[in-house]
């Protein structure tokens, strides 16, 4: 059985290769087994690692499909065993980790366009950069003199 990806999936059913598909009820989930033209095939999450795209859900195996205009599948829910999902699920800590970083991420995006508005909204007159550059270099100096610092 080939291995194929939600991409090499939707190529393959575009150019007309994907004859059916099977969600095959495996524990608690459901696996997506796709024949071609060429022969077996299951949608993995990466090429790479080979591991079946698993759905807990079957609807959302079944939107997918439909997103991809296949609008018949059989199931086969002969080894489907709902009562093991909880024993099927995995910790993801990672995930914790992405989604609370994403987060700050937004509350910083959101923060900067808040101050841009104000910026932009501002109705006194702009300061030319040379002179804001001009007048720092005055603080600065008068801070060094005042220190005693520099040459």
């Amino acid at each position: 059985m080939q291995n194929m990806t939600l991409e090499q999936f939707r190529s393959t059913n575009e150019a007309g290769g994907v004859l059916s598909v099977t969600l095959k009820a495996d524990g608690a989930g459901f696996e997506m087994q796709i024949e071609t033209r060429r022969g077996l095939a299951k949608l993995v999450k990466a090429r790479d690692r080979g591991e079946a795209r698993r759905f807990i859900d079957p609807r959302k195996a079944l939107l997918l499909l439909h997103d991809l205009g296949i609008r018949e599948t059989r199931i086969d829910s002969q080894s489907w065993r709902p009562e093991e999902h909880e024993f099927e699920r995995k910790p993801r800590p990672d995930r914790s980790e992405a989604l609370k970083a994403a987060h700050e991420a937004l509350s910083h995006t959101d923060w900067l366009q808040q101050k841009l508005a104000r910026s932009a909204a501002d109705p006194r007159a702009r300061v030319p950069h040379e002179q804001v550059m001009s007048e720092a270099q005055a603080i600065i100096d008068r801070k060094l003199r005042a220190n005693d610092v520099g040459a």
